[in-house]
């Protein structure tokens, strides 16, 4: 039986829709506001029977999220909601006991890593030691498919590994290469004005592309001469294609990935979106009913959407991807953007129309 309403929850929506009525009445925008249960005894969903077929082992990765037992619930939630699928937790070897425990209690295996001597540049080091350890460990289970996200994220659809099952299924990647199917990129970061730049939060596929995809070298590479020391700085500072050329996790991973696969690069935004094209799959957030702590509890933002401008920040959707696979939107397409990468992030876009073919 589901835990009744308190009165803290009660009076927390009434605050938010009357805060939300007064926008749409006064400002000169229209509102809305969703509310997502913190612990699972308050969700009532439930996975269609014959949605759940393929066994997906999921591992979270990272440190445990202790704030309102993120973590720990997302783990009950997924062992209601995907009973089927082996769960994994991929963390470090120093954290205590006690935040462990209640998480093997459920089932869980947990795998524990000694951190990196060098962290890499934005901890890509530390991030591919916990990846390639949580990947190793899905691989021993057996299930086809691995699904590895954030000890700070959750997907609240209960049919949403059987969504991606169906995603990858439906189209298969490029034919000459060795890849099962699809990398999903599920978790934000995948981005139309970056190269290469496939979200490094959560991704779904094959487990034998997953294994591929989540071992590449850690890297060792120090930062180019003349960078910042700051990181902070060397985001702000560094023009786009540079940046992801030798410090974006994200476009380490993938470009490591598509390398391996026997594919040429040429870090263009046309190679990207055709490397998209052929390699890559893309889900919208509320197809999995996607969320993410450090995304949408600091920000209070559901969609990283605004509408004043098309930022460089743009997530490349599935709307876009689906584009791409109709040829209603070419690969070639993106040559009138090149510019972009020659600009720092946060940016609005503009198009420069490339002359015609």
């Amino acid at each position: 039986m589901r835990d009744r309403p308190t009165l803290h929850d009660r009076l927390s929506y009434r605050l938010l829709y009357w805060a939300a009525q007064y926008a749409v009445k006064y400002s000169r925008h229209l509102a809305t506001f969703h509310l997502r249960p913190k612990r699972t005894g308050l969700i009532g969903t439930h996975p269609e029977p014959g949605a759940s077929g393929e066994a997906c082992t999921i591992f979270l990765q990272g440190p445990v999220a202790q704030e309102d037992d993120f973590t720990l619930e997302t783990f009950r939630l997924y062992r209601r909601h995907f009973p089927h699928c082996p769960l994994i937790l991929s963390t470090w070897r120093d954290t205590p006991d006690s935040l462990l425990a209640p998480i093997r209690d459920l089932g869980v295996q947990v795998v524990l890593s000694d951190k990196p001597a060098q962290a890499g540049l934005f901890n890509v080091n530390m991030q591919l030691t916990g990846a390639a350890a949580g990947v190793r460990a899905a691989a021993s289970t057996g299930a086809p498919w691995t699904l590895k996200s954030r000890t700070d994220q959750r997907l609240y659809h209960p049919d949403a590994i059987a969504y991606l099952v169906a995603l990858a299924k439906s189209f298969p990647p490029a034919a000459g290469v060795n890849q099962k199917y699809r990398i999903v990129g599920v978790g934000q970061g995948s981005l139309k004005f970056a190269p290469y730049h496939v979200t490094d939060q959560t991704v779904f596929g094959h487990t034998e592309d997953m294994l591929t995809y989540w071992t590449p070298p850690l890297r060792e590479d120090p930062a180019p001469a003349g960078w910042p020391n700051r990181q902070q700085d060397i985001f702000v500072g560094t023009p786009i294609g540079e940046l992801c050329r030798y410090a974006a996790a994200e476009s380490y991973i993938t470009s490591q990935f598509l390398e391996r696969l026997g594919r040429p690069l040429d870090w263009t935004l046309q190679d990207t979106w055709a490397a998209y094209r052929d390699h890559f799959c893309f889900a919208d957030f509320a197809a999995t009913d996607f969320y993410w702590v450090k995304g949408q509890t600091y920000s209070l933002r559901e969609f990283v959407t605004v509408y004043d401008m098309t930022t460089n920040r743009h997530e490349f959707s599935f709307r876009e991807w689906l584009l791409m696979q109709t040829g209603a939107l070419r690969a070639e397409d993106a040559r009138r953007y090149e510019h972009v990468l020659t600009e720092r992030f946060n940016q609005p876009v503009s198009s420069i129309e490339s002359p015609a073919p």
